[in-house]
């Protein structure tokens, strides 16, 4: 009875261990966490350089990082790739920092012009209404780089040259001074008047100081408009040209230059320049009251003179019968 008690004792026993065992449930293992999502909508290199080729602005691009708060990893290919989309340094700080510090872009300052001087033209000489712009205004000096023909000059002739070093030059002819006029008769009344009695213009001096080579150029500055050249300097009304003056190769003798600007004879007279004394030039006309004057072909050595009539019948009545401007000058030889 006692045997039997323990064997069934020692049965319920097992039965409730291996019941123990077999109901023991393992717990489910924890799932592993899931990678974070991108945030939907965050900004890209590419969306960053899409916003400044819409044109946004700086401000307007800066503000939506900030709003972001994203630190871009940017690698050097990227920022290469931002600056070739023209967007501003202060962008790609902002990318790479948000809340980097970004001083506003300066702004460009619109350079000030100084108002046009107004200039107030008086009537310094009577008939000077229409100033040509070619010379100062009336009452002022010529001022800055006189040796450049386009710069205003006072009026008159002027022979452009060269320095020893190659320099432009500007040098102004003077008047020269006029002695009157000669007239040889003797060969008139041997002749009966068959032969012309001359009367020539003189000039004191056998040789100009001023000195050029073969192929002058010449400007000539004129005050008026309407009649120019003679009105302050030149002293003869209705010049307005060079094609009113004569270019006229002088003869010189030991004391002075001349040149023929009248012939008599039986059958008349003929007054102005002589014509085989008379070289051939063209007049360029660069401005109001600004020509180019320059020979048709080279000089020979000797001297010369540019003269004006006071009744302005150009070129050809060009005389010292009623010259008021003789302005010489000379072409040594071998230049």
């Amino acid at each position: 009875m006692k045997l039997l008690s323990a064997t069934l004792i020692a049965g319920l026993l097992l039965t409730s261990a291996a019941a123990q065992v077999g109901g023991t449930a393992k717990a489910p293992a924890k799932r592993a966490a899931a990678p974070a999502e991108p945030k939907p909508g965050g900004l890209t290199v590419d969306g960053v350089i899409a916003m400044g080729q819409a044109g946004l602005s700086e401000d307007v691009i800066v503000a939506r990082l900030r709003k972001e708060d994203k630190a871009f990893d940017l690698s050097t290919d990227d920022m290469i790739r931002l600056k070739k989309a023209n967007l501003s340094d202060a962008v790609i700080k902002v990318m790479m920092d948000p809340k980097a510090e970004v001083k506003p872009p300066a702004q460009a300052t619109p350079p000030v012009h100084a108002p046009a001087p107004v200039v107030v033209q008086t009537q310094l000489v009577p008939g000077v209404i229409n100033p040509s712009g070619a010379t100062p205004a009336v009452g002022s000096a010529a001022s800055g780089e006189l040796n450049d023909p386009m710069v205003p000059h006072d009026s008159g002739i002027y022979l452009f040259t060269r320095d020893v070093n190659g320099a432009p030059k500007m040098m102004v002819l003077e008047r020269a001074a006029y002695q009157g006029a000669k007239t040889g008769t003797v060969g008139l009344m041997l002749t009966g008047g068959l032969k012309k009695a001359k009367t020539r213009a003189v000039i004191a001096g056998p040789r100009a100081s001023i000195r050029t080579d073969a192929s002058p150029v010449f400007y000539f500055y004129f005050d008026d408009k309407a009649a120019g050249l003679g009105k302050s300097y030149f002293g003869i009304a209705n010049v307005s040209n060079p094609n009113q003056f004569a270019l006229l190769k002088l003869d010189v003798s030991k004391s002075d230059r001349e040149t023929v600007i009248m012939e008599v004879n039986a059958f008349g007279a003929s007054s102005g320049s002589n014509e085989k004394s008379m070289i051939g030039f063209k007049s360029e006309r660069i401005r109001a009251g600004l020509y180019k004057v320059t020979l048709n072909n080279p000089l020979l050595p000797g001297e010369y003179c540019f003269l004006a009539s006071a009744g302005a019948l150009g070129a050809y009545g060009a005389g010292a019968a009623g010259a008021a401007d003789i302005f010489d000058f000379g072409v040594n030889p071998n230049q």
